[in-house]
């Protein structure tokens, strides 16, 4: 991410093709940023290198946000048994928005194109994990549906939330 990309440009989101070498660094280099958020480490070359070959057996679908071909976020999700329902659930594992492009609408875009992937493959619903330190976060995914509580929790806890996909 050498080039800093501007707001007015549009935001393309697409299914990240993991075979593709720009594509698989643009998302490592997506998940480095935000495991140097998180918890202020560097990834360790071992776990980039490894990071395709995970993907691509454990994600079902691996989303991108780019403005001006510059990846700007990153979204992977997988399908889970939901067994009360017979429907697969969708789990958002990972959303991570370059700090750039954030307020931009990337997240909500993410989102979006997530959801219409999880109806695809016929999910009933969507669940993800925020930290409730997140305000940010918990206030989008709110907005979208999902059921995160209001009150806060402990600092560092971890709230469980789903979105019905009627």
């Amino acid at each position: 991410m050498t080039t800093s990309p501007t707001d007015a440009s549009p935001v393309r989101i697409h299914a990240a093709n993991l075979d593709d070498p720009i594509e698989l660094d643009a998302v490592r280099d997506l998940l480095a940023a935000f495991h140097r958020e998180e918890d202020g480490h560097e990834t360790p070359w071992s776990v980039r290198e490894g990071l395709g070959s995970h993907l691509r057996r454990r994600a079902d679908f691996v989303l991108l946000a780019s403005r001006d071909e510059v990846a700007v976020g990153v979204l992977i999700a997988q399908r889970t048994l939901a067994s009360f329902t017979a429907l697969d659930s969708c789990n958002i594992h990972d959303v991570f928005v370059a700090e750039e492009a954030r307020g931009t609408g990337v997240a909500r875009r993410l989102m979006a194109a997530c959801e219409a992937h999880a109806r695809a493959l016929g999910c009933g619903k969507l669940t993800l994990e925020v930290n409730a330190d997140n305000l940010g976060a918990r206030g989008l995914y709110r907005s979208l549906g999902f059921d995160v509580p209001e009150e806060t929790g402990p600092s560092g806890s971890t709230f469980f939330a789903r979105k019905p996909l009627d």
